[in-house]
């Protein structure tokens, strides 16, 4: 009778293991946003299920410089709208941050439902570049005067991808505010950097004379609003930057002898366009988001009839230069009737380009939401596969 007992039991504790195997959630095409990912940076891992999902897990598995394994597991819940589906993709982003010696990372995810039941377990490797490099520096600038010449120092931040090769020169050109007071703000840029770094370059954000800790009398200053000269700003602002790339093409990561790309927003992109008007023989591209100057207010700039003219001017000596000109529709410094007019006028005169308006949100501050740079950058890629770089 005994026997017969505990073989029934058996049988049953058998059965129920079967069927809560059976009953188990599944995982498969376990997928990397990238095939190989900067560390320090998010990529979004992604993969299928069916069955019922309480909550994924995650296991990361890496190697430390010491030589030592290390692992963490995580475990998330699942949002109610999926766990209402009996089969469906679950995405979410990671960020690998753990320096190691051995550039991979071993990712496992699997699924459990409520009753703790675990699904079959994917796992992926995650090849791991070294980050960016970011060092400060001082560009010198030579300003001549009555009596003599005078040499000052530029601040900027330099980004790089941590390898010895000799890369093209991006430089990345600051806007204006409208309050004076910001313009001691230094601004880094960081995120839009590392698109570039990722890309091929070695990006250099100069603070021009009056913005942020670089020395010297602010420049960039066009005279009585009702009669702007905004042909003395560009005069300016082309000084700023040649001192940069002067300095730039001299340092050991940069390739003196491939072309320069120029990108800028805002009075940055007015400065962009107005350096290839001067030197378009060193430059490969330009890349103008948002570029202008003269806003004082939502809505309202300066003789923005004189701003038209100015950038107009630009297109006689760009010669044949590729630009694109990225706009969005709410912006309330250079809004789509003025920018198209500035566009139109650097036609007129010789400049080639392409405009795009854009419908983002956030309006003039487009360029600066790290968040957009999932929208602009594909439109930057393209335009740098029509333009073959980087070479």
């Amino acid at each position: 009778m005994r026997k017969l007992f505990f073989k029934t039991i058996l049988i049953f504790l058998v059965l129920f293991a079967f069927q809560a195997h059976a009953d188990a959630p599944k995982v498969s095409n376990l997928q990397f946003s990238d095939n190989s990912i900067t560390l320090g940076e998010y990529f979004t891992i992604s993969f299928e299920f069916e069955g019922s999902v309480d909550k994924y897990c995650l296991e990361n598995t890496w190697e430390t410089p010491a030589g030592e394994i290390k692992k963490e597991v995580k475990e998330f819940s699942i949002k109610p709208e999926i766990k209402e589906k009996p089969n469906g993709l679950i995405s979410f982003r990671w960020k690998s941050e753990n320096p190691n010696t051995k550039p991979y990372r071993i990712i496992k995810v699997w699924v459990k439902d409520a009753a703790g039941n675990e699904s079959n377990v994917l796992s992926g490797e995650v090849k791991v570049s070294k980050g960016m490099v970011e060092e400060e520096a001082k560009i010198p600038m030579e300003l001549k005067y009555v009596f003599g010449t005078k040499t000052i120092n530029l601040s900027g931040t330099i980004y790089r991808p941590d390898s010895d090769q000799r890369l093209p020169l991006l430089v990345l050109n600051h806007g204006t505010p409208r309050d004076e007071k910001e313009r001691k703000n230094v601004l880094k840029f960081r995120d839009q950097s590392r698109v570039f770094v990722r890309k091929g370059f070695v990006v250099v954000v100069p603070m021009r004379r009056g913005y942020g800790t670089s020395e010297g009398d602010y420049a960039e200053s066009s005279g009585k609003c009702d009669n702007a000269d905004y042909d003395i700003v560009a005069k300016e602002v082309v000084k700023d930057i040649n001192a940069t790339v002067e300095f730039m093409r001299k340092e050991p990561y940069v390739d003196p002898d491939k072309r320069v790309l120029m990108v800028g927003q805002s009075a940055g992109g007015f400065s962009s366009l107005a350096y290839a008007s001067v030197f378009p023989d060193e430059l490969i591209a330009v890349i103008n988001f948002a570029g202008g100057k003269g806003s004082i207010k939502p809505y309202e700039v300066c003789s923005p009839e004189r701003l038209v003219s100015t950038v107009g001017s630009f297109g006689k000596t760009s010669k044949k230069l590729p630009t694109l000109w990225v706009y969005t529709e709410k912006d309330d410094f250079f809004p789509p009737k003025l920018s198209k007019k500035m566009f139109e006028a650097y036609q007129n005169k010789g400049g080639q380009g392409r405009f795009l308006l854009l419908s983002s949100e956030f309006g003039h501050e487009f360029f600066h939401k790290a968040i957009a740079i999932k929208t602009w950058e594909p439109i930057v890629d393209e335009f740098l596969k029509e333009v073959s770089l980087p070479k």
